[in-house]
């Protein structure tokens, strides 16, 4: 008798020393992510290129550092106001952010944290590559750079896919979103770009649309019902998950090729259709949303400060 009372003093005791030490890292998380908002406004806050590239820094030091602690892949990270981006299957953990300087030109920064390795990678602040390559693979570190808005993960067989839709803030001309390939190599590290984009100039690494800056263009994620043509019957029948686009014309024919001019043709949409492991293109859908039954809880938008005060 006076053995089990022992022992469960002892379990008692193991549990009441994890639930302290638990505490503890949560108290440490907290304390980082208040560290972490302050260091991110005074960098946004910051007149100076210098100043801010190197604040910058600190901040993207100070959040790979508060994702090595116990249980930070559970931790939210509410208070910053940049993008935090977690995949369905909870392998894949992306914050993602920039930093305009004072010639409007934005630098970009993204930390993966991979769970399933237990790896973090910081990837290499970026500027946006002016003319982005639609076969060119990125690896060691490297990445097109711009603002991830979606992680999309679909299974066929026993792997995984994981494409990203974002957004490029070029120059105060042009826009640019893109729907990229993500994978990772033997150590874990990211690789940006894979051939799973069937194309009407064939199968690409990624997709690359380049708009008016002062246009609006669609590229999102969404649910649709739509019948295709020159298909075998029983696939013409849609009803699935798909990258939906707005279809982007120059605003006359002069300019031709001229991607400041381009901008959304307006209720004319092509889409994405994940089909035998390739996103395929597919001209001239309909959009059409399924009844929803009941109500939906609305989906949190990530935020991104685009601009630092002025």
């Amino acid at each position: 008798m006076a053995f089990r009372k022992n022992l469960t003093l002892s379990f008692l005791f193991c549990c009441f020393l994890a639930s302290l030490n638990s505490l503890a890292q949560n108290n440490s998380l907290q304390a980082a992510e208040k560290n972490l908002a302050e260091l991110l406004n005074a960098t946004r806050s910051a007149k100076i290129d210098s100043v801010r590239l190197e604040l910058n820094k600190q901040f993207n030091t100070l959040l790979a550092e508060s994702l090595s602690l116990p249980e930070s892949n559970m931790w939210p990270f509410d208070s910053l106001n940049i993008g935090k981006l977690n995949s369905a299957d909870g392998k894949i953990r992306i914050f993602n952010w920039n930093i305009q300087q004072n010639d409007r030109t934005n630098l970009y920064s993204m930390i993966v944290f991979n769970v399933s390795k237990n790896k973090i990678i910081t990837l290499k602040n970026q500027s946006p590559i002016r003319v982005l390559d639609e076969n060119t693979i990125f690896r060691n570190g490297e990445w097109p750079g711009g603002l991830i808005y979606r992680i999309i993960e679909r299974k066929e067989g026993h792997e995984n896919l994981y494409t990203l839709l974002a957004w490029h803030g070029i120059d105060p001309e042009v826009n640019r979103k893109t729907i990229e390939a993500l994978s990772f190599d033997q150590e874990g590290v990211p690789v940006f770009g894979a051939p799973v984009f069937k194309t009407k100039n064939g199968v690409r690494n990624r997709v690359v649309n380049e708009y008016s800056a002062g246009s609006a263009f669609t590229q999102n994620y969404d649910r649709q019902k739509i019948t295709l043509s020159n298909v075998r019957k029983s696939k013409r029948k849609i009803d699935d998950q798909m990258i939906v686009l707005d279809r982007l014309v120059p605003l006359n024919e002069s300019l031709e090729g001229q991607r400041w001019a381009y901008v959304s043709a307006g209720n004319i949409y092509d889409a994405y259709i994940f089909i035998d492991k390739f996103w395929t293109f597919v001209e001239d859908i309909s959009p059409r949303n399924p009844e929803v039954k009941g109500k939906q809880p609305a989906k949190k938008q990530i935020s991104y400060e685009l601009f630092p005060p002025q």
